[in-house]
């Protein structure tokens, strides 16, 4: 198994150490870890969006997980 680093941009001190067999592995870790903080801290939702990177052991990014919130332009209610 490899050492993969999961890293919150923005929260460059938030790391987390996941041993994966791959790096499809490592970001699925990524997306879980991101759906679990998004439920403990539902106020962090209304910044907008997330992005969650992925490095290999050197620090190389191997994989980038985006997230966007975008509301309708209009919503039908009250326009």
């Amino acid at each position: 198994m490899a050492q993969f680093t999961i890293i919150f941009a923005g929260r460059e001190s938030d790391r987390a150490t996941v041993e994966c067999h791959d790096v499809a592995a490592a970001r699925n870790q990524a997306v879980q870890r991101l759906g679990s903080y998004l439920a403990e801290h539902p106020g962090f939702a209304e910044e907008g969006h997330w992005r969650v990177h992925v490095e290999d052991h050197v620090g190389r990014t191997v994989a980038t997980v985006i997230v966007a919130t975008v509301s309708p332009r209009h919503s039908g209610l009250g326009d």
